[in-house]
């Protein structure tokens, strides 16, 4: 900056920290509709709606998880209120959060009922697929995992492949669907006394990056973006990176170049893309990277992963810092930038 070569730089570090929870208590609750076929193919409907964020896919590798199958043997329905009642808005960040944990504990379920029939199987009690019997407690029977297509007794040493079992529970007249409701414990905040816990969890980031600004059109570029997110043990690296990434660009674009105009009238003139400025490739940090922190001890979530969504939009908001930094070093007073720091703004606050 101080060479005056038409060019200044500026940099700033920025952080989240985002609670994730609805606010409203009520609406931290779903559930899950899971039947498994005798294809070895399972449906799944939830109350989530899929809007590119991934959610489906999640909700697709956890039940395929839970059995030990690949994901493609999982379809995710489209969300109906015929089969899944009464739910909350897939917002918040935890679409993912209170869907795939009921998810889950229907396929567990599941799983109990089909880890009963096993032990009976090959305990002799069922030799013949067709006697039937009542399911019953019996013990711990975790020691009886789902793996690559197969059901595994690892204290025994026997083992059936998947479909076999699910035949086996079949011809007992042992029912392979399950419903679950699912609600977030512990959580709940008095307003008026500030008392309790608002959040389940707390999904945290942090994010530097670097600009440059044109002294002569109040062009800018950002440079230089580096992003470190803590989102627990994610369910799907690919997914989360993607979200971070679009929260983060969205984020930079409102405080950058969204700049809505009226008429004398009031009437909105920046109504469409013809006439709004939205970021486009051409906006995007030349240098840009994500990664995540290894943390496998968020226990607040299914399968202690963190919600992703939201929480990266607010690093955007270290763009329009860092153009108050570069801005700083043609400036002896504060300088009073108002958001969004479109190129005529920058250019008042050089001359």
């Amino acid at each position: 900056n101080t060479l005056n070569n038409g060019k200044l730089r500026g940099l700033s570090l920025g952080f989240t920290k985002f609670g994730i929870a609805f606010t409203a208590k009520f609406l931290n609750q779903g559930n899950a509709l899971v039947n498994v076929h005798l294809d070895g193919s399972i449906q799944v409907s939830t109350g989530a709606t899929e809007m590119g964020q991934g959610v489906n896919t999640k909700i697709q590798q956890i039940a395929a998880h839970a059995f030990g199958i690949p994901s493609n043997l999982v379809q995710v329905m489209p969300t109906s209120t015929e089969k899944n009642h009464n739910t909350s808005p897939t917002a918040a960040s935890s679409g993912a959060d209170i869907n795939g944990s009921a998810t889950l504990k229907a396929c567990n379920k599941i799983k109990e009922r089909l880890r009963i029939v096993l032990h009976k199987h090959w305990a002799g009690e069922v030799s013949d697929g067709v006697v039937e019997y009542e399911l019953e407690d019996c013990g711990d029977l975790s020691h009886i995992v789902f793996e690559n297509q197969e059901v595994l007794d690892k204290k025994n040493g026997h083992k059936i492949p998947f479909k076999e079992a699910l035949s086996l529970a079949y011809f007992n007249r042992v029912g392979l669907g399950s419903y679950a409701f699912f609600k977030t414990e512990g959580i709940g905040f008095n307003k008026e006394k500030s008392e309790g816990k608002p959040f389940n969890y707390y999904t945290n980031g942090a994010a530097i990056s670097e600009v440059e600004i044109d002294e002569y059109t109040g062009e800018l570029k950002v440079l230089s973006t580096d992003i470190l997110m803590d989102l627990g043990r994610p369910i799907n690296p690919g997914i989360d990176q993607g979200q971070v990434l679009g929260a983060f660009i969205q984020g930079m674009g409102w405080v950058t170049g969204e700049q809505l105009y009226f008429s004398d009238k009031g009437q909105l003139l920046s109504h469409s893309p013809t006439t709004y400025k939205i970021p486009s490739i051409q906006d995007t940090p030349r240098n840009f990277t994500i990664e995540f922190i290894e943390n496998n001890n968020n226990h607040q979530a299914v399968h202690r992963s963190k919600a992703v969504g939201e929480p990266p939009f607010l690093l955007g908001i270290n763009v329009f810092m860092a153009v108050k930094n570069a801005l700083s070093y043609r400036s002896n007073e504060k300088v009073k930038l108002a958001s969004p720091a479109t190129n005529e703004r920058i250019l008042e606050q050089l001359y």
